[in-house]
């Protein structure tokens, strides 16, 4: 008997290691997906932070740096902001549906404090994202946008004034380094992870690909034949998806 519930517990594991290692790729591609709008993010920034609309009193400068990071088989969005006003570091992943991204913001003033969680939606092309609850100081609320065919971001911060009204603590308006640097891949090589504008080479087996950022390089280097296979069935689904239409 026991050797029989032995065997049915080595089954149950395999089963259950197999279905968990299944399943993990398609989280990772899930990811991909949802934040595959926000590609555009992907690239460096430089930036002058304004309290006032019109007056430079209280201004400063700012850079930031959007990545892809992935980890734990899940990917997100990374900014890194220098020198931050509020914020050091922004990180976009997905919720647990479409519908929801997740920002976490880590203080800039205290980097070790646990980051402060936002949640929002994509309106019209702008991310807004609303804190829970804020620490004294900090922004409630974080608006993110694109003008000028992407080669300008809009970062407003907002503070609560009651829950359903907002009033202005500052905003980033940056310009792109290299206008076209994470546009959509339209008119040049493709990140064979995301789909973006290839803009850093790689090579595997002899043959040179294309990826659109430091986060993506690193996937590639760590395993080439996984991310390329990922690439030729999304290649794959994409043309068959073509002659469907």
């Amino acid at each position: 008997m026991k050797r029989v519930v032995a065997a049915l517990l080595c089954v149950t594991g395999a089963v259950w290691s197999l279905t968990s290692t299944a399943t993990e790729p398609k989280q990772l591609e899930h990811d991909k997906q949802v934040l595959a709008s926000l590609q555009a993010y992907v690239g460096e920034w430089r930036g002058v932070g304004l309290p006032k609309r019109g007056s430079n009193q209280g201004a400063w400068s700012e850079t930031a740096e959007w990545t892809w990071k992935f980890a734990e088989d899940h990917a997100a969005l990374v900014a890194l902001l220098r020198p931050g006003k509020y914020f050091e570091r922004l990180e976009l992943r997905p919720d647990a549906t479409d519908a929801t991204l997740v920002v976490d913001a880590f203080d800039a003033q205290s980097p070790e404090t646990p980051a402060v969680h936002y949640r929002g939606e994509l309106k019209d092309s702008e991310l807004v994202a609303t804190a829970a609850e804020s620490p004294e100081g900090l922004p409630a609320r974080i608006t993110i946008r694109l003008v000028a065919g992407g080669d300008r971001m809009l970062v407003l911060y907002e503070r609560r004034l009651s829950p359903d009204s907002f009033a202005r603590m500052a905003e980033v308006g940056s310009t792109r380094k290299g206008s076209s640097f994470a546009k959509l891949a339209t008119s040049g090589p493709e990140c064979v992870v995301t789909g973006g504008l290839g803009t850093i080479e790689v090579e595997h087996d002899g043959k040179t690909y294309f990826v659109c950022c430091g986060g993506c390089k690193d996937l590639f280097e760590e395993d080439p034949v996984a991310v390329l296979a990922d690439y030729r069935e999304r290649k794959a689904a994409e043309k068959a998806k073509q002659t469907a239409d």
